[in-house]
């Protein structure tokens, strides 16, 4: 069985064996009759709760198909000029429909909108690489630009239509200068057999939940992704390419799903956010024009099809042509912290030689190193002694930085190529500010854009989700962003909870890989939790990440 195929089937059977976990019951699909259908619209012309029966014949609507025609996206502007999008799937009414508007210099663009002249539309098809759940993606897609004005703001909306889902994003109108908020939402149907969804935490560790609907709380600040099942679908809901907006968060109003940003609720001025200017950094645009991040909506049948969707590496743009990735190398990671801590630099060349013999490919050193020193080498010098030492035996280094040494684009160009002089293949970056506007572009794409021109990997932790980016930027290998093993733990009295495991596949893992730290193997560690070795190695095949960083030794 070739690697792919073997990845494939380890999918598969991820979500067939996970399912049996989880109160889900089959699914069933059925043709309805969808003449007479009619769509929720707010007639109040405000972005909250949807309300009212409006045919969608008596709508100015626009149509766009996915390339398989199973998918239909549908955009219109109701009788109270609530712009607003719903999504169908063989012919059954997968979103009705739903509010769309940004808050822009204290306009919503959504609200008294009319849409200017027919739209663009074009098929986008292409394929690339990618450290995912196969080696290859396909990028098939349906794209529609819908011209629109509110007020004297002119602005456009663009769509994404594929057989397995659908986004949305704006291009902002010239001259925008604040953005204050967004009604984007998701208008569940009535009939919810279950919901995946995650507790608010700025570094995206909070517990996961899968509930009926009655148990997801309201007007309460969750995280995305969230999952949804129906009694003929599962769908997911995100957002994708995100590089100078504020981390998307989602607030329940009802049966609406509304887009927040939780992390920066008064929102933020758009020049001001720009803490790293260059122009090899970027900036949100699409279509040359500033652009929020895709909001996207993931449509399936089964469980399988939707955990190795790749919509949203899709909604991402390729790689730079002006950086090459041909030295991106996944593979395991050797890992002292969560054993023993912080072992001393004498020792350290001994976890070099296990990880050798096990033929894996990293080591992972962790917090401890800023505190070698010796009479006359700085740590800084030691860690280029014991990289040099990981390489004549045949492992690669991965060193661990926080946030506080690199406050700045300059500092953190500094400390990298410091890094990269001492010759370690990758960083593990912590304790990041929580995720503004600034802060995504700066910290998260500037990061990318230093190590891709100085060839080093990144695993960022106490981080926000991913959306996709790592298609753009294979170097981002992988992200905490995750309740892992750390949460696992005798020596900070915490345990897991068997739920986590088995529910993470449906939430936080539909947003791309996640650094769980696999694996832990001491029988007095599992106690607490009952967990087996069977269950710890099931961790490590279930949960992607291109660099698997193993907890136990």
């Amino acid at each position: 069985m070739s690697n792919s195929s073997r990845r494939n089937f380890i999918i598969s059977a991820q979500a067939a064996i996970i399912a049996a976990t989880l109160p889900i019951e089959r699914l069933f699909a059925s043709e309805t009759d969808n003449k007479s259908r009619t769509l929720k619209t707010d007639e109040s012309g405000k972005g909250g709760n949807v309300s009212g029966q409006v045919r969608a014949s008596a709508l100015h609507v626009q149509t766009l198909r996915s390339p398989g025609a199973n998918l239909t996206v549908l955009v219109g502007v109701n009788s109270a000029r609530r712009l607003w999008y719903s999504i169908e799937e063989g012919g059954i009414e997968v979103l009705p429909s739903s509010p769309l508007g940004l808050t822009i210099d204290g306009l919503d663009l959504g609200q008294g909108t009319k849409i200017l002249g027919q739209p663009s539309i074009r098929e986008i098809d292409e394929s690339y690489s990618l450290y995912g759940n196969h080696a290859r993606a396909r990028n098939h897609a349906k794209e529609m630009v819908v011209s629109l004005q509110t007020a004297d703001k002119t602005f456009a909306l663009v769509v994404r239509a594929y057989d397995d889902g659908a986004a949305v994003r704006y291009l902002l109108p010239e001259g925008a200068t604040h953005i204050d908020g967004e009604s984007t939402g998701w208008q569940l149907p009535e009939q919810i057999r279950k919901i995946v969804w995650e507790e608010n935490n700025a570094s995206y560790e909070g517990l996961s939940h899968s509930s009926n609907l009655s148990r997801f709380p309201e007007e309460t600040t969750v995280l995305a992704p969230i999952m949804v099942e129906t009694d003929h679908h599962y769908f997911s809901i995100s957002e994708a390419d995100c590089e100078s907006f504020s981390d998307m968060s989602i607030k329940r109003h009802g049966n609406l799903l509304q887009a927040e940003f939780g992390m920066e609720p008064q929102g933020w001025d758009i020049q001001a956010s720009i803490k790293d200017d260059r122009t090899s950094v970027l900036h949100g645009t699409y279509l040359e024009r500033p652009a929020s991040p895709w909001r996207s909506t993931v449509v399936t049948r089964d469980l399988t099809a939707l955990v190795n969707s790749d919509l949203l590496t899709n909604l991402c743009p390729p790689p730079s042509p002006h950086l090459s990735f041909d030295w991106v190398e996944p593979g395991r990671s050797l890992w002292s912290w969560w054993s023993v801590g912080y072992p001393p630099y004498s020792e350290t060349s001994s976890w070099y030689d296990a990880a050798a013999q096990l033929k894996w490919e990293y080591y992972l050193i962790d917090a401890g190193w800023i505190k070698w020193k010796t009479p006359d080498k700085d740590h800084w010098a030691m860690l280029k002694d014991i990289s040099d030492y990981g390489k004549g035996v045949g492992v690669k280094t991965l060193v661990w930085g926080q946030y506080k040494e690199m406050p700045t684009p300059n500092e953190r160009r500094a400390w990298l190529e410091k890094a990269k002089a001492s010759g370690v293949s990758g960083v593990k970056l912590d304790f990041p500010p929580k995720a503004t506007a600034s802060v995504m572009n700066w910290w998260y794409l500037g990061t990318l854009q230093d190590c891709a021109e100085l060839k080093l990997l990144v695993d960022f932790h106490g981080s926000v989700k991913p959306t996709g980016l790592e298609r753009t930027y294979p170097n981002g290998i992988t992200r905490e962003a995750v309740r892992g093993n750390e949460y696992n733990i005798k020596r900070y009295k915490r345990v897991a909870p068997a739920s986590e495991d088995v529910t993470l596949p449906f939430g936080r893992l539909l947003a791309g890989p996640a650094d769980f730290t696999p694996v832990i193997l001491d029988p007095d560690e599992l106690s607490p939790s009952g967990f087996t070795w069977c269950h710890e190695f099931a961790q490590a095949i279930i949960v992607l990440s291109p660099i698997a960083v193993f907890a136990d030794h």
